[in-house]
């Protein structure tokens, strides 16, 4: 039987990132394409003079680049994969002794550099322009991919769905409501305008606007007819 001889640690490696990599990981698809090297000329405003020097702006978005692909849910998780994972080091140009950077700076750059800056929508735009160069997108249509998630709601505090209104309590309700309930009321109006059936009718409710301006039903001009009501637009 063999065995591993530990006697003598070894002194000198010869070992490289590149050769570590398999040619069929999906890492190296990604690298062939994507292209950063714009992004220090973009952030150049947004980091001061003095100090001491900072972290190469590429390698994090590199870094949070590898946790969208890889479905890695948390910097803590990106910077020990990254640690651990050659292909990954090879992707980031981070050699086998370099240092990754600490969880924290990943939260710094997000609230501020990054989201002053909107860094991460211009690298979300250049890849959908590469994309639709290389004819894998053409532009006519998008898809949404979603998940039901469990509310973890308490039942001895909710209110049954027949007395619920939105005009109860409209302070108390919070940004993320109020949102979700403006996008349903504009939902029910681009429906509405898309129906055959109310096409060619004269009357149009929009959704607010005091507003009244009205015409004769022979004419070509239609009527419209404004409402104040906060709910969704119906016509008339």
């Amino acid at each position: 039987m063999g065995r591993l001889n530990h006697d003598q640690a070894q002194l000198f490696y010869s070992f490289s990132l590149e050769e570590a990599v398999p040619n069929d990981h999906p890492i190296r698809k990604i690298a062939a394409v994507l292209d950063l090297s714009w992004i220090r000329s973009e952030l150049a405003p947004f980091y001061p003079e003095m100090g001491r020097p900072s972290i190469d702006p590429e390698l994090m978005l590199r870094m949070l680049i590898i946790g969208y692909a890889f479905a890695i849910r948390s910097e803590r998780a990106i910077c020990r994969d990254v640690q651990v994972n050659l292909a990954y080091r090879w992707f980031c140009g981070l050699s086998i002794e370099d240092k990754i950077p600490d969880h924290s700076t990943f939260s710094r750059a997000r609230h501020e550099r990054f989201r002053e800056s909107d860094m991460l929508r211009r690298v979300f735009e250049r890849v959908v322009e590469a994309c639709i160069a290389a004819g894998l997108v053409g532009g006519e249509g998008f898809a949404v991919d979603a998940s039901l998630i469990v509310a973890d709601a308490n039942k001895q505090r909710s209110i049954p769905g027949s007395e619920w209104n939105k005009t109860r309590d409209p302070h108390g309700a919070n940004r993320a409501t109020k949102e979700y309930l403006a996008t349903l009321d504009d939902a029910g109006l681009a429906r509405q305008a898309r129906s055959p059936r109310n096409l060619s009718h004269p009357a149009i409710q929009p959704r607010n606007g005091p507003a009244r301006c009205e015409g004769q039903r022979s004419s070509p001009t239609r009527t419209i007819t404004s409402s104040t009501s906060s709910s969704a637009s119906s016509w008339m």
